[in-house]
């Protein structure tokens, strides 16, 4: 994924439009329309300042070509071909990112109401030994 693609997904995620995002910077709007489509590069600057905005680490904006793999061989920093990502590619992935996230909230609905009863079932409990020992 390129570093502009990164910078508009999370743009995207915050649902700031390009203004917002300028403001936040203090550069222009075509200037972040530039980094964006990646005719611009990043400053190291602006990619600190993007981290904090996004809570991400600033080396999330560049794009790694040394992968730290370690195997059974012991072989490491092997040098890989970064990935591109086409805009389907993203379309899916953030699709992938909201089914996540409903079935995220699922489970935590579902783990509350789990709570729940297992509180009614304690109190119950709590009642019929309090009922046992008055016996």
């Amino acid at each position: 994924m390129t570093t502009g693609t990164k910078i508009r997904l999370l743009r995207e995620q915050k649902g700031w439009g390009q203004d917002v995002l300028a403001a936040e910077l203090g550069i222009s709007q075509p200037a972040i329309s530039k980094l964006e489509s990646d005719q611009n590069k990043l400053s190291w600057d602006n990619a600190v300042k993007l981290g904090e905005l996004f809570e991400v680490d600033p080396e999330y904006f560049f794009e790694t070509k040394v992968f730290n793999h370690n195997t059974n061989t012991g072989e490491g920093n092997q040098v890989i071909s970064p990935q591109t990502y086409h805009e389907s590619d993203i379309e899916l992935l953030k699709s992938i990112y909201e089914d996540h996230l409903k079935t995220k909230n699922e489970l935590l609905e579902e783990r509350y109401e789990r709570i729940v009863e297992l509180k009614k079932q304690v109190e119950e409990l709590k009642a019929e030994l309090a009922n046992l020992k008055k016996v």
